[in-house]
């Protein structure tokens, strides 16, 4: 065919097609095949047009507005704006339990933060910046996410100014929140005119009769209270008790609230399972002058705490027994305390003090807000204590031993969640072995650089032997907590994982040798370990350690080691125990962090130092040892003996050798350079009979173990 004829053609195939595209100006009986639409992007006042799951009239968030309507629910005669939701429980615990989790169950949100639903338009939940990410990812169209330490996003009060205008009022439970907290956000909202009104029982109410099984309110802990183990703790219960009244006279006053759990716990003696990460118990205690008050529910407390409290035939005002009363009579036994001072705990560094319920309940004329002194009894360990951490630290090393150098071998086909769930197995093999610590955190390469991450069904990478992976984890014993943050790699490190991780590890080495004068503030101290990793320009946000309760919360106030506090300054002591957890993140790459707890020791002449209570062995592969000096590759060398000494006999006595093997190998001495000078032959000396060249290799290779 001519060459014109085929132009010719293609011309009228083009324009046929390009006619077929276009829209056709006339009405055709023929119906045009159905295509996707694409909808325009909506201008600044148009919305696009979604349903979103929570907008059903079964939902919990629908369930809400309404109950805020509702005189049945809001028990007035008034209707509510807008309403509050926290994350905490009665004692505002960092990780409540499942059926105090009120957030979770009206958003979906299984993290820390504050909710606030409009009766009509919108909800919002604000959390921290490393929250904001995985929040808009989990959470329905319903509702907004504000970051809630950027200064330029509005704050809670100034939302609701915003949206429902003058003298509206706003309902929230102040039994879940400080009473710092609260009276911040009634001054926020009281130049609007917004009241904010205590509604205790809206929420539970609601919960409480949820149809669909999946939402359903958790049932609470059933397992009993049992006596923390006798050898662990030093002094009994009522020399505990002595302390705080003598602590209590010295501040003037007659009677303190015990709201924290973890007080409560180290207070009686006692240890439950009604937090997911600690062992203690859910109870109120009330210490006077005269008395000893535990509010805690029904069917709680065994017989032998019973009897070892002295709960039996214990008459009115008699201070060496203890009165056991129901949970929630908490609330109208203080509107009728008769003790002319009472001490009502404010925030420390971890905890938040008293919830505003508390604290409401309290006449005003008697309440006066201090720190708690329980919080520095706590803190510095007995005798008993200390020896028994050092039991737990044991059985958590033989566990974290065995689970790295299982993972060695069969790295192929696991996943970050994979990998967690091995960790928490392993942890359970162990004897006394209560339970996590921490929700374990497991991340593989570029998670690693993302402080926050965690992984999840959506979020869960497999792990290779490209880059590093960071656990970070700890154990609940019988005997103590424990925490350790590792970081492996499977493969062959580049020189920039290597250099990270020395880094990181000289930082670590940097506090672990520090001698400082008992008069130091524990905040003081973070600059020695940040600065190798200054120098290298890097940095992290977190505090680099804090104290770690004795079979107790894994943060333990009031020592925070971190250069950016300016009000809690206060100092360590013999018999704390503190973490130190310095951290280096590339965004986009890898995250290299390390962790241990240290033990507070103190010299004769009010000096303090450090002992490593975590023996788990370090990563060799990742460390550049021509980055360390001879005073690190030194303490690195004696911290590794330690793990041999210690741990080793352990190992052997649990029939675990494969697992002994891989230690040492994992602990063999590095080479001083001091020592590798002596090491230096000539050529002529390799021209020397061979006995002589032998007994100076041996000479040789044992000057440098040595």
């Amino acid at each position: 065919m001519d060459l014109w004829k085929i132009q010719f053609l293609f011309i009228i195939c083009l324009a046929a097609c390009h006619g077929a595209l276009r829209t056709p100006n006339v009405t055709s009986t023929t119906p045009a095949p159905t295509l996707p639409t694409l909808l325009p992007a909506p201008t600044e006042n148009q919305q696009p047009s979604i349903t979103c799951p929570d907008d059903v009239s079964t939902s919990p968030l629908q369930r809400l507005r309404r109950a805020m309507r509702d005189t049945m629910y809001t028990q007035m005669s008034n209707f509510f704006d807008a309403f509050l939701v926290f994350y905490s429980d009665e004692h505002l615990s960092e990780e409540p339990p499942a059926d105090e989790r009120r957030l979770q169950y009206i958003s979906g949100w299984d993290g820390a933060g504050t909710a606030v639903v409009l009766a009509q338009g919108e909800a919002a939940v604000w959390v921290s910046s490393g929250d904001v990410g995985r929040a808009r990812a989990s959470l329905s169209c319903s509702w907004l996410v504000i970051d809630a330490d950027d200064s330029g996003q509005p704050s809670i009060a100034e939302w609701i100014a915003t949206r429902i205008g003058h003298t509206g009022r706003v309902g929230a439970d102040a039994r879940l929140i400080s009473i710092s907290e609260w009276s911040a956000l009634a001054t926020g909202l009281q130049p609007s005119g917004i009241s904010l009104v205590h509604v205790p029982t809206l929420l539970d109410q609601l919960w409480n009769e949820e149809t669909d099984p999946e939402r359903r309110r958790p049932e609470p802990s059933r397992i009993v209270a049992s006596l923390h183990q006798s050898d662990c703790t030093g002094l009994s219960w009522r020399d505990k008790v002595s302390f705080v009244r003598n602590e209590l006279r010295v501040l003037g006053a007659d009677a303190m609230v015990v709201t924290a759990l973890d007080e409560v716990a180290w207070l009686l003696n006692v240890r439950g399972r009604d937090l997911p990460y600690a062992p203690l118990l859910k109870a109120f205690v009330v210490v006077s002058t005269r008395d000893l008050k535990v509010y805690v529910p029904q069917g709680k407390l065994s017989m032998p705490v019973r009897e070892a409290l002295a709960v039996y035939n214990c008459p009115v005002h008699n201070n060496n027994c203890t009165s056991i009363k129901d949970y929630s009579m908490i609330y109208t036994d203080l509107r009728r305390i008769t003790d002319a001072k009472v001490l009502i705990p404010s925030g420390g560094t971890f905890q938040k003090g008293a919830s505003a319920a508390i604290a409401q309940s309290v006449p005003r004329a008697r309440g006066f807000y201090v720190l708690s002194p329980i919080m520095y009894l706590k803190a510095q360990k007995t005798n008993a204590e200390v020896k028994c951490m050092r039991k737990a630290h044991l059985r958590d090393a033989v566990a974290m031993c065995t689970l790295i150098s299982y993972l060695q071998g069969m790295v192929k086909g696991q996943s970050e969640i994979s990998v967690a769930m091995k960790v928490d197995v392993t942890r359970a093999t162990q004897a006394n072995y209560v339970g996590p610590a921490m929700r374990t955190r497991v991340a593989f390469g570029a998670s690693a650089a993302d402080p926050d991450y965690r992984a999840t069904v959506q979020l869960n990478r497999q792990v290779f032997s490209n880059t590093t992976l960071v656990i970070q984890s700890g154990g609940q014993y019988i005997e103590g907590t424990t925490l350790v943050t590792r970081t492996l790699h499977y493969g062959d490190p580049k020189l920039s994982e290597r250099r990270a991780y020395t880094t990181v590890l000289r930082s670590l080495a940097a506090l672990s040798t520090l001698q400082p004068p008992a008069a130091l503030p524990a905040a003081h101290a973070d600059p020695v370990a940040r600065a190798p990793l200054w120098a290298a320009r890097q940095d992290y946000l977190r505090p680099t350690g804090y104290g770690v309760g004795a079979a107790n919360h894994r943060k333990e106030d009031p020592v925070v080691i971190d250069y950016r506090q300016d009000k809690n300054l206060y100092t360590l002591a013999e018999g704390y125990f503190v973490t130190v957890e310095p951290a280096w993140y590339e965004p986009g790459k890898f995250g290299i962090s390390l962790g241990n707890i240290l033990e507070v020791g103190a010299k004769s002449n009010e000096y303090l130092y450090f002992t490593e209570a975590t023996l788990v062995p370090f990563e060799r592969k990742l460390i550049e040892t021509s980055m360390l000096t001879e005073y690190e590759l030194t303490w690195l060398n004696n911290y590794n003996k330690r793990i041999r000494d210690v741990v080793g006999p352990e190992l052997k006595a649990q029939g675990l050798t494969d697992v002994y093997y891989w230690m040492m190998n994992k602990t063999v001495p590095y080479p001083l350079p001091s020592k590798q000078t002596k090491c230096k032959t000539s050529s002529a000396d390799w021209e020397k009979p061979g006995l002589s060249l032998v007994i100076g290799g041996i000479v040789c290779v044992v000057s440098r173990i040595l």
